[in-house]
């Protein structure tokens, strides 16, 4: 199934919100994004539980990295938070919609890299900085 760019950022949002200590099932947030379709929530929150962007509870065995509707999603990790901070600004989003003809037809993972890049220049004409000084930070 295709990764829908859009519910992947709102599904980074979302999971952000959820109070320490809390959890939030894969139907529940579906419901705060109705926008998307359940099986667009599920493979997204499979992909992000798999490379380690949040954590998501109630997986019948250690290797099984499969989500179901049931299954809790308890908060993002370190590196999702890392690569929402490069997507939060619906500025910079919005700008790679705009300037990207394919945007819908990018992988999300590409999508965080040119994010990193815009934010990357960003900070270095904000410090405006020499040439050798330049910003080049991966943030993810």
């Amino acid at each position: 199934m295709k990764i829908n760019n859009n519910c992947a950022r709102k599904i980074l949002l979302e999971v952000e919100k959820i109070p320490y200590g809390e959890t939030l099932t894969v139907a529940q947030l579906q419901e705060k994004i109705s926008d998307f379709s359940i099986e667009d929530v599920l493979t997204i929150v499979t992909l992000f539980n798999k490379e380690h962007y949040l954590t998501v509870l109630d997986k019948t065995s250690y290797d099984d990295n499969d989500v179901f509707k049931e299954h809790k999603i308890k908060c993002l990790t370190e590196k999702g938070y890392k690569t929402l901070d490069l997507i939060r600004s619906d500025e910079i989003w919005e700008l790679m919609m705009e300037k990207m003809n394919n945007f819908d037809e990018l992988s999300i993972f590409t999508i965080f890299n040119i994010a990193n890049k815009i934010v990357n220049v960003k900070h270095n004409e904000l410090l405006a900085l020499p040439k050798d000084l330049i910003i080049d930070n991966t943030r993810w």
